[in-house]
């Protein structure tokens, strides 16, 4: 048997259950929030209590958006999409390019 190269997976994200471990804490709280609003409004739909539902909802909908912001995205790309689409294009930080661009203007000729 040859020796195969290893790649090394220690800087790999740790997923489970299709959800990036950082993220987690969102879909837990996103599940709560489901089923306990309803849970103590009582809210029911005939004789079956709406919770099981929401809850149960708010799960797939939480792992659906996870999904969706991070397979196949570059890092980070939900927040720089999120600011790309709040703030204005000219407000960003300066950049070192940005002195170079122009020649200074010379207010005494």
């Amino acid at each position: 048997m040859r020796l195969r190269p290893v790649r090394s997976k220690i800087y790999l994200p740790v997923v489970r259950f299709f959800v990036v471990s950082s993220d987690w804490k969102f879909v837990l709280a996103a599940t709560l929030i489901g089923y306990l609003v309803p849970f103590f409004l009582r809210l029911k739909i005939g004789v079956v209590p709406v919770w099981l539902f929401t809850g149960c909802g708010a799960l797939l909908v939480s792992i659906a958006f996870f999904n969706y912001i991070r397979i196949g995205r570059r890092p980070h790309w939900f927040q720089h999409t999120l600011r790309a689409a709040v703030s204005h294009p000219r407000e960003r930080r300066a950049l070192a390019v940005d002195g170079l661009r122009q020649p200074p203007r010379l207010w005494l000729r």
